[in-house]
């Protein structure tokens, strides 16, 4: 099932439970399976709009209690494209507004709840496999109200160039179905790999996670409408490093020219790789991300939305409120209105 088939006027399914907006507020945190203290050091200060941003395991280390597991493996060990993987089992997990520096790879083993990304959100259920990418802003929940199992992991790809371009190409419809149960499998032989040591076990476990990875895309190939089938064209560093800061919002409402001249690069040149490399002008894209962006914050309702054109770079409220109607035919206060309504309807 695609991504558009669940996201009905970006509302959860009836009894999923939506964050309150003190939850989601610019205190919000991402919880941690094992609820150890010494989770708090994965996070780092918030982004430039209050987004938290979590860091990398700098050191080995295993979290283990009857809600979750999780392992942490440092990049420059044996599985250097893990940065940690694990299980989380609380009927009433829920994780709040956060960005990271890495991907993310999702897998729904049993229950039902809900996922956002960069504003839209989809509903997830068992068998369903979801990405986030670099600087994406995300959050998601179970629905409360049955057993639920999460199966997660973050990652690079750094040594992997052609994997990393085809991660990085995903599109919108961001939720797929593992309908053969082999992203399942895999998962579970993994999380095998790593809870019972056996010879070269790591070896193994590396053969896994690379697997895994290779399926995930080939489910998204042959599901996900959206996904522009562009494998032989590398990406060059430059359009990698654009998508990380338009997702993470350091660069505002940059023009392309000021963006040209950051990464040392002319307009021209800048668009046409964008363009190469993700098959859509660079220009649609990052007003696609705006308006997806100024969703996620009218959904808040701790800001006005004089605050919200300023936080996303706009000149003032009218010219936010006209890019804004031009975009999705509905005013900001109107799109407020209904987006509070939809989610009090489903608390």
């Amino acid at each position: 099932m695609h991504d558009e088939d669940r996201s009905q006027t970006d509302r959860p399914r009836s009894g999923a439970r939506v964050p309150s907006a003190s939850q989601q507020g610019n205190d919000s945190v991402c919880e941690s399976p094992a609820r150890c203290p010494a989770h708090d050091r994965f996070f780092s200060s918030a982004s430039p709009l209050g987004i938290r941003k979590d860091r990398t395991p700098a050191e080995p280390a295993r979290f283990v209690d009857a809600e979750g597991y999780r392992e942490e493996l440092p990049m420059d060990g044996q599985l250097e494209a893990l940065s940690y993987i694990g299980i989380n089992s609380r009927e009433a997990w829920e994780v709040s507004a956060h960005i990271h520096d890495h991907f993310e790879l999702c897998y729904i083993d049993e229950g039902r709840g809900w996922f956002a990304v960069d504003g839209r959100l989809m509903q997830v259920s068992a068998g369903d496999v979801f990405v986030t990418k670099p600087g994406e802003i995300h959050q998601g929940a179970a629905s409360g109200d049955r057993p639920y199992r999460l199966y997660y992991a973050g990652f690079r790809l750094n040594g992997m160039p052609g994997l990393e371009d085809d991660y990085y190409r995903l599109g919108r419809s961001r939720v797929v179905t593992d309908g053969d149960g082999i992203a399942k499998a895999l998962f579970d032989q993994l999380f095998r790999e790593l809870m019972e040591p056996q010879p070269h076990g790591a070896l193994v476990a590396r053969s896994c996670f690379v697997q895994l990875l290779v399926q995930v895309i080939r489910i998204y190939t042959r599901q996900s409408p959206d996904r522009e089938s562009r494998s032989a064209v590398g990406m060059p560093p430059v359009v990698k490093e654009l998508l990380e800061e338009l997702h993470a919002l350091e660069g505002g409402r940059s023009g392309i020219d000021a963006l040209a001249q950051r990464h040392h690069v002319s307009r021209t040149h800048l668009e046409r790789e964008f363009k190469r490399c993700l098959g859509l002008p660079l220009g649609r894209y990052m007003r696609e991300l705006l308006v997806e962006r100024a969703k996620y914050w009218l959904r808040q309702p701790g800001h006005t939305a004089t605050e919200i054109a300023e936080r996303l770079g706009f000149s003032g409220l009218h010219a936010f409120s006209v890019f804004f109607k031009r975009h999705t035919g509905m005013a900001p206060a109107d799109f407020r209105k209904s987006a509070l309504q939809a989610t009090t309807s489903t608390q």
